[in-house]
């Protein structure tokens, strides 16, 4: 499954970003073999559609050894009650990770949103998603890292 060409393939990305309770979470999650990080923003159109349906397949990247994280990037005047309100009026109620200083961008050349990216075990970025990937796409690029591909 060919990724969308960026320089952030191939590198080893080691973020500790916040949840949405306040508690520091380490990227890549231990005990997976592949971390599928998806951005998203409160005010983000696509993002509505995007997440519910990523959400709704969260047992097929589980059963491949993969977790889907959310991480929420938040422009300057947004809150953590942002976040959480968007998810509501989405049907997506799930915890999910804040972005304040654009550690995304700096460290898995995330530019647009809404985000999808796929960390293997070790933090290697082994996939970014294209613009307008949707979730069938998403979802078969973590299982193929979960199961060695990629």
């Amino acid at each position: 499954m060919p990724s969308a060409p960026s320089p952030a393939l191939g590198r080893v990305v080691a973020l500790a970003l916040p949840s949405h309770d306040g508690a520091l979470v380490s990227l890549p999650l231990a005990g997976v073999r592949a971390t599928l990080l998806d951005a998203f923003a409160p005010t983000c159109e696509p993002c509505r559609e995007k997440v519910p349906a990523l959400l709704a397949r969260q047992g097929e990247i589980e059963s491949a050894g993969g977790r889907l994280v959310l991480v929420s990037v938040l422009a300057e005047g947004e809150s953590t009650d942002d976040a959480r309100a968007a998810l509501r009026s989405w049907g997506a109620e799930a915890p999910f990770l804040l972005d304040r200083g654009e550690a995304l961008r700096r460290e898995c050349g995330v530019d647009a949103l809404p985000a999808s990216v796929v960390l293997d075990a070790q933090g290697v970025v082994r996939w970014i998603a294209p613009a307008g990937a949707g979730a069938d796409r998403v979802v078969a690029a973590a299982r193929a890292v979960a199961q060695g591909g990629e």
